[in-house]
């Protein structure tokens, strides 16, 4: 779980250390802080079989717990217990990730998916069985431009919003397409619905659209809580950060003073706030790096002088 605060807690089993916390515990009853996270402002969470990813407002991918079929996207098959950095996708721009069993996805800013792990049932969608270590863009998505990943134990749905149509890959052999036994699909293939999906939405809350089709389709699938994150907007932040209609309210003291200071105090009290309120608009913010901080400076300075008109608000701060 994210806190507004930028924090990340996990709980529960723990037998490959998917709860991130160096702990030989093998069951964790109460959340636990993933002090190897404090300070980066994180956009999403997903988990897998045994396995946890998290993503990064400026697209830095960790992953850690099991790793026997290379679904942390490191390279090797040795399982961690806490967060490691997925340089294979460095400058991928990460906006999404999903995770199955024991394969994980990615969805870049740019509308590509690469898959890694387990791919015995063809559900990283490169025509093979084999397995991946490291991240490999799905051939046959390219140029498609997708909006939308979910994975499901053995399965990988997307959705191409031009085409307005849904791409299944992997194990079609356990009731997710129909009650009888399906070969498994190794390479990504459109989905015959019954209905129009997000063509047929007038609304602009497109996803909120794509939702409501979408949600017999997941039980069909027998795909339950793994949607929950598949219809949301792909650029998720679920942490405070600034906003600039929001400091003007403090200046102009439009709001009252405690809700100010709470929000003040919320947000400059977390590294990860901090940071995520001040990233590079520009795209720049997806080259963070060790040379490059994805801060943009100008943004810090344009902020403290306009705090500044209001010496109370910039006391608080």
């Amino acid at each position: 779980s994210v806190c507004e605060g930028g924090e990340l807690f996990t709980w529960g089993q723990n037998t490959h250390g998917q709860l991130g916390v160096r702990s030989q515990s093998a069951l964790t009853l109460k959340p636990q802080l993933v002090e190897r996270l404090k300070g980066i402002p994180l956009a999403q969470i997903a988990a897998g079989g045994a396995h946890s990813i998290t993503v990064s407002l400026s697209g830095a991918v960790y992953s850690w717990g099991k790793n026997s079929f290379g679904q942390l996207g490191l390279g090797d098959t040795k399982d961690r217990d806490c967060p490691s950095y997925v340089g294979a996708l460095e400058h991928w721009k990460t906006v999404f990730i999903s995770c199955g069993a024991d394969h994980t996805a990615a969805l870049s800013k740019e509308g590509l998916v690469c898959t890694f792990g387990a791919g015995g049932s063809g559900q990283l969608g490169h025509n093979s069985t084999r397995n991946e270590l490291l991240p490999r863009v799905v051939a046959e998505l390219w140029g498609a431009r997708v909006s939308h990943i979910a994975c499901g134990r053995q399965h990988t749905l997307v959705y191409v919003p031009s085409l307005d149509k849904f791409y299944f890959f992997g194990s079609g052999d356990e009731g997710q397409l129909e009650d009888e036994s399906k070969p498994d699909q190794l390479i990504p293939l459109p989905i015959n619905l019954p209905v129009n999906t997000g063509k047929s939405c007038q609304s602009n809350d497109h996803c909120s659209c794509i939702q409501s089709i979408f949600n017999p389709i997941c039980y069909n699938f027998n795909f339950v809580n793994v949607f929950v994150h598949f219809t949301q907007n792909s650029y998720l932040n679920g942490i405070a950060t600034l906003e600039d209609k929001e400091v003007d309210a403090w200046i102009s003291k439009s709001k009252h003073w405690e809700s100010i200071q709470k929000n003040i105090r919320l947000i400059f009290s977390s590294e990860a706030c901090i940071n995520g309120s001040f990233l590079d608009k520009r795209d720049k913010h997806f080259k963070t790096s060790k040379e490059v901080s994805g801060i943009d400076m100008s943004e810090v300075k344009r902020f403290y002088e306009k705090i500044r008109k209001n010496q109370t608000v910039y006391q608080e701060v």
